[in-house]
């Protein structure tokens, strides 16, 4: 397939239909989201076109999505305002930004592009035309904004929704509570609205912080690559775990898919770089947990904001660390120990004093260079991202794969097995000579397929 063209047809400043009272004017950040960088984060979703469609209904889509998102803004109303410094959002009003494009292809030709995905032609790439962050016409006017959305239309009638979000603002669990109440308004369901609730400030008061130094560029020397494993050999895996449990008179008595897979990458994908540079004997990977359901006591469904903590596992090659079933002990045992002595901690004072000791920590590894690797992961598998109708149906495929740092895995739910929730697609983001080496494990190609077709019905 030659490469496909975007083209931008519109952007708009959409604002919300109701001014933001006096008084919530200043939006108070979370201590963590002064972690998080300035960056836009996207997910993207496709819709294949409905029954009936006619060949003007995408400016109709259009129209929905901005009226719809003007009345949401009024309940979320720090998305449509504009940092003011490191702890405040200025709640004026301003407004997100809302693209309009078509893309000169049909909805299945271009997810079948994808499976053809080469070095040449990263995954990344392809589905960075979809993202409006990566458009620097359009970066000119919402730069600032806190939400860049991209309604892409097909030559089908099939779309293409592209949710752009400042990370410092909230996590994927806020973004979902955002789109499920934007989307309800959208085809008329108005008693499933989600009303937001914005504690963080009050769970962990931000502090008088610096800005955060600027990102090295997310893209370059980078090569992203699409695993999925499917439900049968997951369980396979699991068996496979707990052999190796016996066998090692290991205390491992449950496992969670997240988990196996998980570790199955990350074991491939230190083998990979261990091969290259015998130097980096030590791996360090930092895993993010969602704390609303953790705390005590638990915070609200609806909260916003980046209310998420980063655990991390260090492995040593000559502790036979990066062994399959020692990984996942290690990444059971930490979660364990967080969950069960250190979360408790986390509230008042003492619980900013734990955030700077743990940031501190984690500061410490990541410079310890030289001889260390370093992994990020994160799932998403289990968020209803597949329940996203706008009036135009529930989307035929969610994708995380416009987000692409180094060494970053990202596990989402299978579009078939949502809800049964068996299956895995895993975005991996590796160095491209490391890439080269891991997608040629044995082990991985046993238990999962790379790039496989997206097949839309």
């Amino acid at each position: 397939m030659e490469a496909v063209k975007v083209d931008i047809l519109s952007g708009e400043l959409v604002k919300p239909s109701s001014p933001t009272p006096t008084h919530l004017k200043h939006y108070k950040l979370c201590l963590l989201d002064q972690f998080f960088p300035e960056i836009h984060c996207g997910i993207l979703f496709f819709y294949s076109s409905p029954p009936g469609c006619h060949k003007n209904d995408d400016k109709n889509y259009c129209r929905i999505l901005k009226d719809s998102l003007s009345e949401t803004l009024t309940d979320f109303y720090p998305i449509a305002g504009r940092f003011k410094d490191t702890s405040t959002i200025d709640c004026n009003d301003d407004g997100a930004c809302v693209v309009e494009a078509k893309l000169d292809s049909n909805l299945s030709d271009f997810l079948t592009s994808l499976s053809q995905a080469s070095e040449k032609s990263n995954l990344h790439q392809k589905l960075g035309k979809l993202n409006p962050a990566f458009d620097s016409e359009t970066m000119e006017l919402a730069s600032k904004c806190m939400l860049i959305a991209q309604l892409t239309v097909f030559e089908c009638g099939g779309t293409a929704i592209c949710f752009s979000l400042q990370h410092r603002f909230c996590d994927l669990w806020s973004v979902v509570v955002f789109l499920r109440s934007w989307s309800a308004r959208a085809r008329g369901s108005y008693g499933e609205i989600a009303v937001p609730s914005f504690v963080g400030s009050s769970f962990l008061p931000p502090q008088d912080l610096p800005p955060l130094p600027p990102l090295e560029n997310p893209i370059e020397n980078r090569t992203m690559r699409r695993l999925v494993f499917e439900a049968p050999k997951i369980s396979a895996l699991k068996e496979k775990l707990m052999s190796e449990n016996r066998s090692k008179s290991a205390e491992i008595t449950s496992v969670s898919r997240v988990e196996v897979v998980l570790a199955l990458v990350l074991k491939s994908a230190i083998s990979a770089a261990r091969s290259i540079d015998e130097s980096a004997k030590k791996s360090a990977v930092f895993c993010s947990v969602n704390l609303r359901k953790r705390t005590e006591p638990p915070l609200p469904e609806n909260s916003m904001g980046n209310l998420i903590w980063t655990l991390s596992v260090e492995t040593e090659e000559e502790e036979e660390g990066t062994e399959f079933h020692a990984l996942v002990r290690k990444m059971k045992s930490e979660t364990t120990s967080f969950c069960d002595e250190k979360v408790s901690r986390l509230k008042g004072e003492e619980g900013v004093s734990f955030v700077f000791e743990s940031v501190k920590k984690r500061g410490e590894i990541v410079e310890a260079t030289g001889d260390l690797n370093l992994y990020w992961c994160t799932s998403w598998c289990r968020f209803p991202v597949y329940e996203t109708d706008f009036g135009w149906g529930k989307p035929v495929w969610v994708s995380s794969g416009i987000l692409s740092s180094k060494n970053l895995i990202v596990m989402e739910d299978t579009m078939e097995d949502t809800k049964c929730g068996s299956g895995i697609q895993a975005w991996v983001t590796l160095d491209p000579k490391v890439m080269a080496i891991f997608e040629r494990d044995e082990e991985i190609l046993s238990f999962a397929s790379f790039n496989p077709n997206i097949i839309v019905d």
